[in-house]
Protein backbone atom coordinates (compact mmCIF):
# COMPACT_ATOMS: atom_id res chain seq x y z
CA UNK A 1 0.00 0.00 0.00
CA UNK A 2 1.39 3.36 -0.65
CA UNK A 3 1.94 6.08 1.44
CA UNK A 4 1.90 9.99 1.19
CA UNK A 5 2.83 12.90 3.84
CA UNK A 6 0.79 15.41 3.91
CA UNK A 7 3.94 17.76 4.55
CA UNK A 8 5.16 16.76 1.40
CA UNK A 9 2.29 18.96 -0.37
CA UNK A 10 1.94 21.90 2.45
CA UNK A 11 5.08 24.48 1.22
CA UNK A 12 4.87 27.14 3.86
CA UNK A 13 6.39 30.65 2.00
CA UNK A 14 8.63 32.77 3.51
CA UNK A 15 5.82 34.80 4.64
CA UNK A 16 4.08 32.35 6.50
CA UNK A 17 7.12 31.20 8.66
CA UNK A 18 8.24 34.77 9.79
CA UNK A 19 4.13 35.02 10.42
CA UNK A 20 4.38 31.68 12.68
CA UNK A 21 7.39 32.73 14.23
CA UNK A 22 6.32 36.16 15.30
CA UNK A 23 2.83 34.36 16.93
CA UNK A 24 5.29 32.18 18.77
CA UNK A 25 7.10 34.81 20.30
CA UNK A 26 3.92 36.69 21.17
CA UNK A 27 1.99 33.66 22.51
CA UNK A 28 5.71 33.95 25.01
CA UNK A 29 4.44 37.02 26.11
CA UNK A 30 1.03 37.36 26.16
CA UNK A 31 -1.15 34.29 27.13
CA UNK A 32 -4.44 35.27 24.92
CA UNK A 33 -1.60 35.20 22.11
CA UNK A 34 -0.42 31.58 22.88
CA UNK A 35 -4.35 30.27 23.44
CA UNK A 36 -4.71 31.86 19.77
CA UNK A 37 -1.73 29.81 18.57
CA UNK A 38 -2.99 26.61 20.29
CA UNK A 39 -6.18 26.54 18.21
CA UNK A 40 -4.23 27.76 15.18
CA UNK A 41 -3.96 25.22 12.35
CA UNK A 42 -0.75 24.74 11.19
CA UNK A 43 -1.53 23.75 7.51
CA UNK A 44 -3.59 26.86 6.78
CA UNK A 45 -2.04 29.26 9.54
CA UNK A 46 -5.96 30.23 10.33
CA UNK A 47 -7.94 29.45 13.32
CA UNK A 48 -9.67 25.74 13.14
CA UNK A 49 -12.65 25.10 11.31
CA UNK A 50 -14.03 21.57 11.93
CA UNK A 51 -11.44 20.38 13.92
CA UNK A 52 -10.20 16.98 13.43
CA UNK A 53 -8.04 15.43 16.21
CA UNK A 54 -5.94 12.67 15.25
CA UNK A 55 -4.90 9.42 17.29
CA UNK A 56 -1.38 11.55 18.00
CA UNK A 57 -3.10 13.83 19.62
CA UNK A 58 -2.15 16.77 16.40
CA UNK A 59 -5.23 18.77 15.15
CA UNK A 60 -6.05 20.14 11.92
CA UNK A 61 -9.36 21.51 10.10
CA UNK A 62 -11.19 18.78 8.28
CA UNK A 63 -11.20 20.67 4.95
CA UNK A 64 -7.03 21.24 5.07
CA UNK A 65 -7.15 17.29 5.47
CA UNK A 66 -9.21 16.25 2.95
CA UNK A 67 -7.47 18.92 0.32
CA UNK A 68 -4.55 16.77 0.09
CA UNK A 69 -6.73 13.07 -0.08
CA UNK A 70 -7.84 12.07 -3.06
CA UNK A 71 -7.41 8.44 -2.84
CA UNK A 72 -9.44 6.47 -0.71
CA UNK A 73 -6.79 3.60 -0.22
CA UNK A 74 -4.14 6.06 0.50
CA UNK A 75 -2.56 6.00 4.17
CA UNK A 76 -1.96 9.34 5.76
CA UNK A 77 0.69 11.03 7.41
CA UNK A 78 0.56 13.30 10.79
CA UNK A 79 1.59 16.43 9.17
CA UNK A 80 3.21 17.28 12.69
CA UNK A 81 4.57 14.01 13.52
CA UNK A 82 4.54 11.74 10.57
CA UNK A 83 2.14 9.13 12.41
CA UNK A 84 0.20 7.30 10.12
CA UNK A 85 -3.76 7.58 10.69
CA UNK A 86 -6.69 5.57 8.75
CA UNK A 87 -8.77 8.36 7.10
CA UNK A 88 -11.63 6.71 6.83
CA UNK A 89 -11.65 6.11 11.04
CA UNK A 90 -10.33 9.16 12.09
CA UNK A 91 -11.47 12.09 10.00
CA UNK A 92 -14.32 12.90 11.91
CA UNK A 93 -14.63 16.77 13.48
CA UNK A 94 -14.18 16.94 17.40
CA UNK A 95 -17.25 19.18 18.34
CA UNK A 96 -15.94 20.15 21.75
CA UNK A 97 -12.81 21.30 20.54
CA UNK A 98 -14.53 23.13 17.46
CA UNK A 99 -16.58 24.93 20.78
CA UNK A 100 -13.81 26.31 21.83
CA UNK A 101 -12.15 27.37 19.00
CA UNK A 102 -15.78 29.35 18.13
CA UNK A 103 -15.49 31.09 22.00
CA UNK A 104 -11.58 32.30 21.49
CA UNK A 105 -12.96 33.84 17.98
CA UNK A 106 -15.86 35.62 19.93
CA UNK A 107 -13.22 36.59 22.06
CA UNK A 108 -11.23 38.04 19.65
CA UNK A 109 -10.84 41.78 19.61
CA UNK A 110 -10.63 42.80 16.03
CA UNK A 111 -8.56 46.15 15.07
CA UNK A 112 -10.67 49.36 15.56
CA UNK A 113 -12.85 48.23 18.02
CA UNK A 114 -12.33 50.09 20.89
CA UNK A 115 -13.40 53.53 22.09
CA UNK A 116 -10.51 55.95 20.82
CA UNK A 117 -11.68 58.01 23.91
CA UNK A 118 -12.09 55.54 27.11
CA UNK A 119 -10.19 52.75 25.79
CA UNK A 120 -13.23 50.42 26.39
CA UNK A 121 -14.82 47.88 23.47
CA UNK A 122 -17.54 49.41 20.84
CA UNK A 123 -20.72 47.56 22.18
CA UNK A 124 -23.64 50.33 21.33
CA UNK A 125 -24.50 51.91 18.43
CA UNK A 126 -26.39 55.28 18.63
CA UNK A 127 -29.50 55.46 15.89
CA UNK A 128 -29.65 59.23 16.35
CA UNK A 129 -25.97 60.15 15.46
CA UNK A 130 -25.00 56.79 13.60
CA UNK A 131 -21.58 56.32 16.00
CA UNK A 132 -20.37 53.28 17.57
CA UNK A 133 -19.96 53.79 21.56
CA UNK A 134 -18.85 52.48 24.37
CA UNK A 135 -20.23 52.01 27.84
CA UNK A 136 -18.79 55.02 29.20
CA UNK A 137 -20.15 57.14 25.95
CA UNK A 138 -23.34 55.74 26.29
CA UNK A 139 -23.41 57.39 29.89
CA UNK A 140 -22.15 61.06 28.64
CA UNK A 141 -24.45 63.88 27.88
CA UNK A 142 -23.94 64.06 24.34
CA UNK A 143 -25.75 60.67 23.76
CA UNK A 144 -27.75 59.78 27.00
CA UNK A 145 -30.89 61.16 25.54
CA UNK A 146 -30.21 59.47 22.03
CA UNK A 147 -31.59 55.67 21.08
CA UNK A 148 -29.14 53.15 21.27
CA UNK A 149 -29.11 49.91 20.55
CA UNK A 150 -26.44 46.86 20.98
CA UNK A 151 -23.76 46.43 17.98
CA UNK A 152 -25.02 42.67 17.42
CA UNK A 153 -29.17 44.15 16.91
CA UNK A 154 -28.01 47.42 15.06
CA UNK A 155 -25.99 45.00 12.76
CA UNK A 156 -28.65 42.59 11.65
CA UNK A 157 -31.27 45.81 11.03
CA UNK A 158 -29.09 47.26 8.79
CA UNK A 159 -28.18 43.92 7.54
CA UNK A 160 -32.11 43.51 6.54
CA UNK A 161 -32.33 47.14 4.87
CA UNK A 162 -29.11 46.69 2.77
CA UNK A 163 -30.06 43.37 1.61
CA UNK A 164 -33.34 44.69 0.81
CA UNK A 165 -31.59 47.36 -1.58
CA UNK A 166 -29.53 44.25 -2.88
CA UNK A 167 -32.54 42.49 -3.67
CA UNK A 168 -34.40 44.94 -5.27
CA UNK A 169 -31.36 46.67 -7.22
CA UNK A 170 -30.91 43.10 -9.11
CA UNK A 171 -34.61 43.43 -9.72
CA UNK A 172 -33.80 46.56 -11.59
CA UNK A 173 -31.08 45.40 -13.13
CA UNK A 174 -32.59 42.41 -14.75
CA UNK A 175 -35.74 44.77 -15.74
CA UNK A 176 -33.27 47.21 -17.31
CA UNK A 177 -31.43 44.22 -19.50
CA UNK A 178 -34.90 43.39 -20.76
CA UNK A 179 -35.89 46.61 -21.68
CA UNK A 180 -32.41 47.55 -23.13
CA UNK A 181 -32.45 44.15 -25.52
CA UNK A 182 -36.45 45.48 -26.60
CA UNK A 183 -34.59 48.88 -27.05
CA UNK A 184 -31.92 47.12 -29.34
CA UNK A 185 -34.22 45.09 -31.22
CA UNK A 186 -36.51 47.85 -32.25
CA UNK A 187 -33.19 49.71 -33.76
CA UNK A 188 -32.02 46.32 -35.50
CA UNK A 189 -35.58 46.20 -37.20
CA UNK A 190 -35.47 49.29 -38.22
CA UNK A 191 -32.27 49.13 -39.86
CA UNK A 192 -32.97 45.91 -41.18
CA UNK A 193 -36.57 47.31 -43.03
CA UNK A 194 -33.76 50.45 -44.30
CA UNK A 195 -31.12 48.03 -45.79
CA UNK A 196 -34.36 46.16 -47.49
CA UNK A 197 -35.23 49.72 -48.61
CA UNK A 198 -31.81 50.41 -50.03
CA UNK A 199 -32.10 47.50 -52.36
CA UNK A 200 -35.47 48.24 -53.92
CA UNK A 201 -33.89 51.79 -54.56
CA UNK A 202 -31.01 50.17 -56.18
CA UNK A 203 -32.98 47.64 -58.70
CA UNK A 204 -34.87 50.91 -59.31
CA UNK A 205 -31.99 52.74 -59.94
CA UNK A 206 -30.65 49.95 -62.26
CA UNK A 207 -33.51 50.04 -64.63
CA UNK A 208 -34.07 53.48 -65.09
CA UNK A 209 -30.16 54.25 -64.87
CA UNK A 210 -29.21 58.52 -65.85
CA UNK A 211 -33.18 59.48 -65.71
CA UNK A 212 -33.15 58.65 -62.09
CA UNK A 213 -29.55 59.71 -61.11
CA UNK A 214 -30.53 62.54 -59.22
CA UNK A 215 -33.53 60.91 -57.26
CA UNK A 216 -30.92 58.32 -56.92
CA UNK A 217 -28.90 60.81 -54.70
CA UNK A 218 -31.63 62.85 -53.34
CA UNK A 219 -33.00 59.11 -51.38
CA UNK A 220 -29.61 57.96 -50.68
CA UNK A 221 -29.34 61.61 -48.68
CA UNK A 222 -32.90 60.89 -46.88
CA UNK A 223 -31.66 57.21 -45.46
CA UNK A 224 -28.29 58.56 -44.53
CA UNK A 225 -30.05 61.37 -42.27
CA UNK A 226 -32.47 58.61 -41.61
CA UNK A 227 -29.41 56.29 -40.09
CA UNK A 228 -28.61 59.40 -38.06
CA UNK A 229 -31.73 59.84 -36.73
CA UNK A 230 -31.87 56.35 -35.11
CA UNK A 231 -28.13 56.59 -33.95
CA UNK A 232 -28.89 59.75 -32.19
CA UNK A 233 -31.65 57.74 -31.01
CA UNK A 234 -29.85 54.68 -29.90
CA UNK A 235 -26.95 56.70 -28.28
CA UNK A 236 -29.60 58.47 -26.57
CA UNK A 237 -31.41 55.55 -24.89
CA UNK A 238 -29.33 52.33 -25.25
CA UNK A 239 -26.44 54.31 -23.98
CA UNK A 240 -28.46 55.47 -21.17
CA UNK A 241 -29.66 52.35 -20.17
CA UNK A 242 -25.86 50.71 -20.62
CA UNK A 243 -24.69 53.61 -17.99
CA UNK A 244 -27.34 53.03 -15.49
CA UNK A 245 -26.95 49.25 -15.87
CA UNK A 246 -23.18 49.94 -15.16
CA UNK A 247 -23.53 52.11 -12.25
CA UNK A 248 -26.23 49.27 -10.61
CA UNK A 249 -23.14 46.71 -11.39
CA UNK A 250 -21.01 49.16 -9.03
CA UNK A 251 -23.31 50.03 -6.39
CA UNK A 252 -24.37 45.66 -6.59
CA UNK A 253 -20.64 44.73 -6.14
CA UNK A 254 -19.97 47.57 -3.09
CA UNK A 255 -23.41 46.06 -1.45
CA UNK A 256 -22.47 42.18 -1.80
CA UNK A 257 -19.06 43.39 -0.33
CA UNK A 258 -20.60 45.77 2.15
CA UNK A 259 -23.12 42.91 3.84
CA UNK A 260 -20.17 40.81 3.92
CA UNK A 261 -17.99 42.64 6.67
CA UNK A 262 -17.91 42.44 10.02
CA UNK A 263 -20.64 44.06 12.66
CA UNK A 264 -18.07 47.49 13.16
CA UNK A 265 -17.04 48.35 9.24
CA UNK A 266 -20.68 47.76 8.19
CA UNK A 267 -22.27 50.26 10.75
CA UNK A 268 -19.51 52.59 9.93
CA UNK A 269 -20.97 54.09 6.56
CA UNK A 270 -24.10 51.68 6.62
CA UNK A 271 -26.62 55.08 6.41
CA UNK A 272 -24.48 56.83 3.39
CA UNK A 273 -24.66 53.07 1.72
CA UNK A 274 -28.79 53.23 1.85
CA UNK A 275 -28.38 56.54 0.70
CA UNK A 276 -26.52 56.19 -2.54
CA UNK A 277 -29.32 53.16 -3.25
CA UNK A 278 -32.25 55.01 -2.90
CA UNK A 279 -30.85 57.36 -5.87
CA UNK A 280 -30.39 55.14 -8.04
CA UNK A 281 -33.84 54.66 -9.77
CA UNK A 282 -34.63 53.62 -13.43
CA UNK A 283 -37.13 55.66 -15.25
CA UNK A 284 -38.83 53.04 -17.46
CA UNK A 285 -42.32 52.86 -19.00
CA UNK A 286 -44.43 51.93 -16.50
CA UNK A 287 -43.06 54.64 -14.29
CA UNK A 288 -44.06 57.03 -16.70
CA UNK A 289 -47.43 56.58 -15.64
CA UNK A 290 -47.24 57.78 -12.11
CA UNK A 291 -46.68 61.73 -13.95
CA UNK A 292 -50.08 61.17 -15.14
CA UNK A 293 -51.90 65.04 -15.44
CA UNK A 294 -55.38 65.58 -16.11
CA UNK A 295 -55.07 66.97 -19.46
CA UNK A 296 -58.07 68.87 -21.04
CA UNK A 297 -58.33 70.62 -24.53
CA UNK A 298 -59.01 74.26 -25.29
CA UNK A 299 -61.67 75.37 -27.34
CA UNK A 300 -60.49 78.59 -28.21
CA UNK A 301 -57.67 76.77 -30.27
CA UNK A 302 -60.17 74.40 -32.18
CA UNK A 303 -60.31 74.62 -35.65
CA UNK A 304 -64.21 75.38 -36.30
CA UNK A 305 -64.79 71.53 -37.74
CA UNK A 306 -63.52 70.26 -34.47
CA UNK A 307 -66.10 69.47 -32.19
CA UNK A 308 -65.39 69.11 -28.39
CA UNK A 309 -67.31 67.88 -25.09
CA UNK A 310 -68.25 70.24 -22.47
CA UNK A 311 -65.56 69.37 -20.00
CA UNK A 312 -63.06 69.36 -22.93
CA UNK A 313 -62.00 65.90 -22.87
CA UNK A 314 -63.22 64.71 -26.09
CA UNK A 315 -63.01 66.08 -29.97
CA UNK A 316 -64.21 65.09 -33.22
CA UNK A 317 -63.88 66.22 -36.52
CA UNK A 318 -66.97 67.09 -38.48
CA UNK A 319 -67.53 68.11 -42.43
CA UNK A 320 -69.66 70.70 -40.71
CA UNK A 321 -68.03 73.96 -39.50
CA UNK A 322 -69.02 75.36 -35.98
CA UNK A 323 -70.19 79.07 -35.45
CA UNK A 324 -67.02 79.93 -33.27
CA UNK A 325 -65.28 83.31 -33.16
CA UNK A 326 -62.00 84.30 -34.78
CA UNK A 327 -58.97 85.07 -32.04
CA UNK A 328 -55.53 84.73 -32.67
CA UNK A 329 -55.16 81.43 -30.43
CA UNK A 330 -57.43 79.91 -32.94
CA UNK A 331 -55.88 77.17 -35.51
CA UNK A 332 -56.31 77.52 -39.55
CA UNK A 333 -56.23 73.51 -39.30
CA UNK A 334 -57.77 71.19 -38.16
CA UNK A 335 -55.57 71.36 -34.73
CA UNK A 336 -56.50 72.01 -31.03
CA UNK A 337 -54.31 72.20 -28.06
CA UNK A 338 -54.22 71.53 -24.54
CA UNK A 339 -55.64 73.72 -22.26
CA UNK A 340 -52.47 72.79 -19.56
CA UNK A 341 -49.18 74.31 -20.94
CA UNK A 342 -45.77 72.89 -19.35
CA UNK A 343 -42.25 75.15 -18.98
CA UNK A 344 -40.91 72.14 -15.99
CA UNK A 345 -41.32 68.81 -14.61
CA UNK A 346 -42.74 65.42 -15.97
CA UNK A 347 -45.90 64.49 -17.24
CA UNK A 348 -47.59 61.51 -18.82
CA UNK A 349 -51.19 61.84 -20.36
CA UNK A 350 -53.09 59.02 -22.49
CA UNK A 351 -54.96 59.76 -25.88
CA UNK A 352 -57.66 56.96 -26.40
CA UNK A 353 -58.79 56.63 -30.24
CA UNK A 354 -61.94 56.07 -30.80
CA UNK A 355 -62.09 55.09 -34.47
CA UNK A 356 -60.65 52.86 -36.39
CA UNK A 357 -58.66 53.36 -39.83
CA UNK A 358 -58.64 57.26 -39.47
CA UNK A 359 -55.20 59.60 -39.84
CA UNK A 360 -54.11 61.96 -36.67
CA UNK A 361 -51.01 63.38 -35.47
CA UNK A 362 -50.47 63.30 -31.89
CA UNK A 363 -47.80 65.04 -29.46
CA UNK A 364 -46.77 68.50 -28.03
CA UNK A 365 -46.12 71.86 -29.92
CA UNK A 366 -44.53 75.07 -28.41
CA UNK A 367 -47.14 77.98 -27.63
CA UNK A 368 -45.22 79.84 -30.77
CA UNK A 369 -46.52 77.56 -33.36
CA UNK A 370 -47.79 78.76 -36.13
CA UNK A 371 -51.19 78.96 -36.15
CA UNK A 372 -52.90 81.05 -39.02
CA UNK A 373 -50.96 79.12 -41.23
CA UNK A 374 -49.40 75.51 -42.46
CA UNK A 375 -48.06 73.68 -39.26
CA UNK A 376 -44.09 72.61 -40.28
CA UNK A 377 -44.62 69.29 -38.22
CA UNK A 378 -40.99 68.83 -36.77
CA UNK A 379 -39.02 69.96 -34.31
CA UNK A 380 -37.29 72.56 -35.81
CA UNK A 381 -41.46 73.78 -36.42
CA UNK A 382 -42.07 73.77 -32.75
CA UNK A 383 -43.60 70.85 -32.64
CA UNK A 384 -42.86 66.99 -32.19
CA UNK A 385 -45.62 64.52 -32.45
CA UNK A 386 -46.43 61.12 -34.17
CA UNK A 387 -48.29 60.78 -37.28
CA UNK A 388 -50.72 57.72 -38.52
CA UNK A 389 -51.61 58.08 -42.22
CA UNK A 390 -54.71 56.48 -43.77
CA UNK A 391 -52.88 53.22 -45.67
CA UNK A 392 -51.78 52.34 -41.73
CA UNK A 393 -48.52 54.26 -41.74
CA UNK A 394 -46.71 55.54 -38.83
CA UNK A 395 -43.84 58.08 -38.96
CA UNK A 396 -42.13 60.05 -36.34
CA UNK A 397 -42.20 63.43 -37.71
CA UNK A 398 -38.56 64.42 -37.97
CA UNK A 399 -36.55 65.62 -40.40
CA UNK A 400 -36.55 63.67 -42.53
CA UNK A 401 -39.77 61.49 -41.43
CA UNK A 402 -38.50 58.77 -39.48
CA UNK A 403 -40.74 55.54 -40.32
CA UNK A 404 -42.41 53.24 -37.80
CA UNK A 405 -43.07 50.01 -37.02
CA UNK A 406 -45.35 49.20 -34.49
CA UNK A 407 -45.96 45.43 -33.32
CA UNK A 408 -49.70 46.37 -33.20
CA UNK A 409 -52.12 49.51 -34.10
CA UNK A 410 -52.20 51.29 -31.19
CA UNK A 411 -55.67 52.40 -29.64
CA UNK A 412 -54.65 54.26 -26.94
CA UNK A 413 -51.37 56.45 -26.87
CA UNK A 414 -49.11 57.61 -23.84
CA UNK A 415 -47.03 60.52 -24.13
CA UNK A 416 -44.20 61.12 -21.92
CA UNK A 417 -42.73 64.67 -21.73
CA UNK A 418 -39.46 65.36 -19.67
CA UNK A 419 -39.19 68.84 -19.93
CA UNK A 420 -35.73 69.56 -18.15
CA UNK A 421 -34.33 66.09 -19.82
CA UNK A 422 -35.46 67.34 -23.12
CA UNK A 423 -37.35 64.17 -24.21
CA UNK A 424 -40.53 63.73 -25.68
CA UNK A 425 -41.59 59.63 -25.85
CA UNK A 426 -44.82 57.82 -27.07
CA UNK A 427 -45.85 54.39 -25.99
CA UNK A 428 -48.78 52.37 -27.03
CA UNK A 429 -50.49 52.95 -23.54
CA UNK A 430 -51.99 49.65 -23.79
CA UNK A 431 -48.71 47.80 -24.27
CA UNK A 432 -45.89 50.14 -22.91
CA UNK A 433 -44.30 49.51 -26.19
CA UNK A 434 -41.95 52.48 -27.10
CA UNK A 435 -43.50 53.87 -30.81
CA UNK A 436 -40.48 56.45 -30.58
CA UNK A 437 -38.33 58.52 -28.48
CA UNK A 438 -37.19 62.43 -30.01
CA UNK A 439 -33.78 63.06 -30.04
CA UNK A 440 -32.94 65.22 -26.80
CA UNK A 441 -33.90 68.91 -27.14
CA UNK A 442 -33.12 72.37 -25.55
CA UNK A 443 -36.95 73.15 -24.26
CA UNK A 444 -37.21 77.07 -23.87
CA UNK A 445 -41.02 77.79 -24.53
CA UNK A 446 -44.27 76.45 -22.73
CA UNK A 447 -45.28 72.82 -24.43
CA UNK A 448 -49.09 72.42 -24.83
CA UNK A 449 -50.59 68.85 -25.87
CA UNK A 450 -51.89 68.68 -29.23
CA UNK A 451 -53.90 66.42 -31.94
CA UNK A 452 -54.39 66.78 -34.80
CA UNK A 453 -57.73 65.08 -36.69
CA UNK A 454 -59.62 64.58 -39.69
CA UNK A 455 -62.08 62.31 -41.71
CA UNK A 456 -64.28 61.25 -38.97
CA UNK A 457 -61.67 60.78 -36.71
CA UNK A 458 -62.32 61.25 -33.11
CA UNK A 459 -60.15 61.40 -29.45
CA UNK A 460 -60.72 61.25 -25.71
CA UNK A 461 -58.19 62.34 -23.15
CA UNK A 462 -57.98 59.89 -20.11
Amino acid sequence: MRRSHLSAGLKVNEGEKSSAGLRSDMAAADPRARLQEEVTCSICMELYTDPVTLDCGHNFCLSCLRKFVNNEDLEIACPECKHDFDRKKEMKPNKRFGNIVEMVKELQIAPGSLCEDHGERLQLFCETDGALLCVVCRESRAHRPHRVTPVNEAEQEYKVKLQGWLDALRREMRYIQEFKCKEQEQCNTMRNKMRVEKQKIETNIEQLHQRLKNQEQTLYRKLEEMEKTVTMVENASISKLSNHITSLNALITDLEKKCKQTALDLLKDARSALVRCSKVKFQGPEQCKKYKVMVTLDSDTAHPQLLLSEGGRRVRWTDTAQPVPEIPKRFTSWCVLGRQGFTSGRHYWEVQLLQERTAWNVGVAAESVNRKEKITWSPEGGVWAVEREWNDQYWALTSPLTPLSPREGPRKLGVYLDYEGGRLSLYNADSMELLFTFPRAHFTHRLFPILNLWGEAEMRLV
